[in-house]
């Protein structure tokens, strides 16, 4: 239920190194719902709510707060400027805003560096000194593509897509470093965008693009897969983790699938073939099993030599492999890929009560031949997701948390991807197949403590003139209580007790009267000083980890 979510929370009060004995003690047990208070209680009964909403859409104009709901979910929380553009819209208009308005997506002029065309041989085959020189240089380029990333994410407008990047990264998953093996940074950049190009457009493309992506059939043994030897590691993840899930399929389903999927390699080194080009999938006829195939009960027919081209195969048989998932297991997939976009956008351990909502949007999927954006559309201008017993429950990852903030507080993140790690996020890099974790695993008693650190060392970078400026963007910045009502209200997904804004006010004020909050705020030296006290101590706030 909805009050598991929030009482989440409580390890945090014996085990955080920020708490104190004093009023900020006071602050912490009340923003961990320990007890019952009035605000529980309505919270408790919005849950009831809940079971009522559904894919219908919400009818109200986005007023400030649910404009900061949408794009904290959607994206990775704009500025303020950017929130504005969607205040009084209708949740449809918004959407429109910040996904755009068609399934078209324009890939990025930047790029991580030359170094995405460099093509060295397989140190798999070279002496020790040349093969630490090219998985040193790897990690390097790795770094500088994790980084072009979170520069992506930090400074992306509307539309936002980079969200989704990250999520299909989190689907579609492919390591760099796995079984003491590398997959090389210029094919993780390949399929990155890929991950970029197809984020809203048809999922079954975007399954048969990955399934020839030269990162993937690297990481999951494609450039094995033989006729005679099959390799059958992606068939399987293929439909457990990527389309149907467990039980929509048979042994005797991957084995097969795994036959049609042979023959296919990556261009990976420049002392291997490279017939269509450096980092480029290509096609090996004699490595490819001709033979019939029986999957999922559609029988995918056997090949005459001079059909067993790479254009004939990939359209009559991996295409056709996709394509007959969807066809045979339409409820069984449509579900488990909305279960998963649930789970990631609205909450991460939906209950019984979500299960009606995850069927809408499965219907919907179906009903658009499985294209990504209406699916989004439906749920992001829904009744369900603007419920109350949906704001603030999500714990943010370590990207929003880290991108987040930043966006939040107008600042770049230098060490954004470093900070991402330490918080056991890495990007392009998960730890398994499945991706992470997620949900409770992202904060504990070493992460947590991390996490405020960071937002601590954020706040501390910024000069006293930018957190003037930063102040001032807030409506009737001169009064005080307008401001902080105004900030707590962009920095946390909902709204604070009376107490605990009276507690912020008397922060920031530092035992100034609050008349004299408007001339502080002309001295950039005096008002910065108190922001910086304020801001401090909001971003040691458990519930600020919320979305």
């Amino acid at each position: 239920m909805v009050m598991q979510r929030r009482d989440f929370f409580s390890f945090l009060l014996s085990s955080s190194a920020e708490r104190t004995t004093t009023n900020e003690n006071h602050l912490y047990t009340e923003q961990l719902y320990v007890a019952p208070n009035d605000d529980d209680k309505e919270f408790s009964k919005k849950d009831t709510a809940i079971l009522q909403s559904g894919l219908e859409p919400f009818t109200q104009q986005l007023d400030r707060r649910r404009a900061l709901h949408l794009v904290r979910r959607l994206s990775f929380t704009p500025n303020y400027t950017l929130v504005n553009q969607l205040i009084g819209k209708t949740a449809q208009e918004a959407v429109s805003i910040v996904l755009g308005a068609n399934a078209t997506v324009t890939l990025p002029t930047s790029t991580p560096g030359t170094w995405i065309n460099d093509i060295t041989e397989n140190p798999d085959r070279a002496d020790n000194d040349t093969r630490s020189q090219i998985q040193g240089r790897w990690g390097g380029q790795f770094g500088s593509l994790q980084a072009w990333w979170a520069n992506l994410m930090l400074t992306e407008g509307f539309p936002a897509k980079e969200k989704l990047v990250l999520f299909w990264s989190g689907h579609f998953t492919s390591e760099f470093a796995f079984d003491d093996m590398y997959n090389p940074p210029q094919l993780l950049f390949r399929q990155n965008q890929t991950l970029r190009k197809d984020c809203l457009g048809d999922f079954r493309q975007l399954t048969e693009d990955i399934t020839l992506d030269g990162a993937m059939l690297n990481y999951l043994g494609g450039t094995l897969n033989t006729k005679g030897s099959p390799n059958e590691n992606y068939a399987r993840e293929l439909m457990e983790l990527f389309t149907t899930g467990l039980g929509a399929y048979t042994e005797g389903d991957v084995k097969e699938a795994a036959r049609a999927l042979t023959g296919w390699r990556a261009s990976r080194f420049n002392d291997e073939p490279r017939p269509n080009g450096n980092f480029n999938t290509y096609f090996v006829p004699s490595a490819h099993d001709t033979g019939a195939k029986q999957f999922l009960g559609v029988t995918i027919p056997a090949r005459e030599a001079d059909f067993n081209t790479e254009l004939l195969v990939r359209s009559g048989e991996v295409r056709r492999l996709v394509n007959i998932i969807f066809e045979q297991r339409p409820n069984e997939a449509a579900r488990f890929i909305c279960t998963k976009l649930y789970r990631f956008f609205v909450y991460a351990n939906p209950s019984s009560n979500a299960s009606g909502v995850i069927q809408q949007m499965a219907d919907v999927f179906r009903r658009s031949n499985y294209q990504i954006l209406p699916v989004l559309q439906a749920l992001f201008a829904s009744a369900h997701f603007y419920d109350e017993a949906n704001i603030g429950v999500q714990i943010k990852t370590p990207a929003e948390f880290v991108i987040g903030l930043a966006r939040q507080l107008g600042v770049s993140a230098a060490n954004a991807v470093s900070t991402m790690n330490s918080l056991e996020q890495v990007l392009i890099d998960p730890p398994t197949v499945a991706g992470w974790d997620g949900y409770r695993t992202w904060l504990s008693t070493k992460t947590y403590p991390l996490r405020v650190q960071y937002a601590q060392n954020l706040i501390r970078g910024m000069s006293n003139d930018a957190l003037a400026a930063w102040a001032r963007q807030f409506p009737q910045a001169e009064n005080v209580q307008s401001l902080v009502s105004g900030i707590v209200e962009f920095l946390f997904p909902k709204p604070l007790s009376q107490s605990r804004l009276q507690s912020y006010v008397n922060a920031l004020l530092s035992g100034a009267p609050d008349y004299e909050w408007a001339g502080i705020l002309r001295d950039n030296n005096a008002a910065g000083t108190r922001l910086k006290t304020l801001l401090s101590q909001m971003v040691k706030a458990p519930d600020i980890q919320l979305t």
